[in-house]
């Protein structure tokens, strides 16, 4: 079991750390292609659809995994039911959107470019509709075909991405409709049609009406939408800051920090690797006598890994952040270490959030996701409120909304589900010399040598201190 399950994550890290790459270096070129105020455009028409997609998307990925795990359920007619549902909620936001397009344009500010909304709704219909046939690749173990299908889509992407940029004057059918930021969203629309036709075989195989179920749809639907609210608190902690930053501030001031947020997004390459391979086998253990033990034994060793990522990324943060993006946009490098903290505390949450789902609880999460948004929220007020204030405020806001979702998840756990509080003072001890390194290394970050040293070092008594662990299976 444990063989396949390391084969099978790393299958996954690969489907999801080629793309994440392949944007990591496109952020260089970027930089260097678009303005400041022009990448700001491109960041928040992300920034805005994220929102979106968290909405229509109903929680019914999650909601599929949990379904299938119970025994009384035909998986079948669980992914009928759910593709169904799934496609009747995007159809409406699809034709609801298309007809409401002056309004949604003007509201959101964008006048002068009306297509960049069309080609996002044609974006946020293909993506929402591919998200329940990827998961069923995840949960019948199809990890190979799963990357493929990822990785055929980035090269199609980015090849057109660099071909339009490159020989733009050549390209008239999208020169006559849009501009240098248009470009990349017409390589994401196209991206995102071709993810969809690879994944129709799946559809027109496994999806029937004949398997659709009335009371199913309804019990998903039910259990799903504690989670939609949850991931759009997710989506608004996320991104409320540079819709903010945009529109308090300016479109330069949001480009530079939207570029370093980028970097600091840098930690969910591991979180989304780690969730990719390890979730599906959370549900199947879900009903198991040892199922605490796994869940408890894995997530402790996802935070000591996700501290030894984060030191170091943090203790290169010079070199990387020379390597990705261009110099006109470091002016907000100081938000880097404490919104990759902030993301780092996030995984933490989404790990331990596992608990509160297999026992068909998500309502809990909504609430705690709730407390999260408030402080974020709370931090954006305060930036909008004080005159020429400074974008550190909804960098700190970052982390102290994930932080504080861990702890609340992590004190209600402790008195209704977990025993995790065995090895608590051993997590905070890591942390704090983490952290300690980390102040250490940005403050000195001329010292290269020294810096090295102290990433070596850490790495060297971490896994000492953690020897007995590692070798117990």
């Amino acid at each position: 079991m444990y063989k396949k399950l390391v084969i099978q994550t790393i299958i996954y890290f690969i489907g999801s750390i080629f793309p994440k790459i392949i944007n990591y270096a496109f952020l260089k070129f970027f930089t260097k292609s678009l303005r400041r105020e022009e990448f700001s455009l491109y960041t928040d028409m992300y920034a805005l659809s994220f929102i979106v997609i968290g909405f229509i998307s109903f929680g019914l990925e999650n909601t599929y995994f949990r379904f299938i795990s119970k025994k009384n359920y035909n998986k079948e007619v669980v992914f009928s039911t759910g593709f169904i549902v799934q496609f009747l909620i995007t159809s409406f936001f699809l034709i609801f959107s298309v007809n409401s397009i002056k309004y949604l344009v003007s509201i959101a500010g964008y006048n002068n470019h009306p297509e960049y909304f069309l080609m996002f709704f044609l974006i946020i219909f293909f993506d929402t509709i591919c998200i329940l046939p990827m998961a069923w690749l995840r949960a019948n173990e199809m990890a190979l075909k799963y990357t493929t299908i990822n990785v055929i889509n980035i090269l199609l992407q980015s090849s057109m991405i660099i071909y339009m940029f490159s020989f733009y004057t050549t390209f008239e059918l999208v020169n006559s409709f849009t501009d240098k930021t248009g470009y990349i969203f017409f390589a994401n629309m196209i991206s995102s049609l071709s993810n969809f036709l690879l994944i129709t075989p799946i559809i027109f195989k496994k999806v029937t009406i004949k398997k659709f179920n009335k009371i199913l749809a309804k019990e998903m639907l039910n259990y799903g939408i504690p989670i939609m609210l949850g991931t759009m608190a997710f989506s608004i902690n996320e991104n409320l800051d540079k819709i903010l930053i945009k529109r308090w501030l300016s479109d330069e001031i949001n480009g530079a920090y939207s570029a370093c947020y980028k970097i600091a997004a840098f930690m969910s390459l591991y979180i989304r690797a780690f969730r990719l391979g390890i979730e599906p086998f959370f549900f199947k253990k879900s009903e198991d006598a040892d199922a605490k033990y796994f869940y408890e034994k894995i997530t402790y060793f996802f935070i000591i890994f996700g501290l030894i990522f984060y030191v170091l990324i943090c203790g290169n943060l010079s070199i990387l952040i020379e390597f990705l993006i261009d110099k006109k946009y470091h002016i907000a490098i100081s938000i880097i270490p404490i919104v990759m903290m902030g993301n780092l505390f996030l995984g933490i949450y989404t790990n331990l959030s596992i608990f509160y789902k297999i026992i068909d609880k998500p309502i809990i999460g909504t609430y705690i996701s709730l407390v999260g948004v408030l402080i974020t929220i709370l931090f954006n007020i305060v930036f909008i409120m004080i005159p020429h204030s400074s974008f550190m405020i909804p960098a700190w806001g970052t982390l102290a909304s994930y932080g504080s979702m861990v702890l609340v998840l992590y004190f209600w756990g402790k008195k209704n589900f977990l025993k995790f509080c065995k090895k608590t003072w051993n997590i905070v001890l890591h942390l704090l010399f983490a952290l300690f390194l980390v102040v250490y290394m940005v403050n000195h970050e001329n010292r290269i040598e020294i810096s090295i040293f102290l990433q070596f070092l850490y790495v060297i008594i971490v896994l000492l201190f953690e020897k007995n662990n590692l070798k117990n299976k």
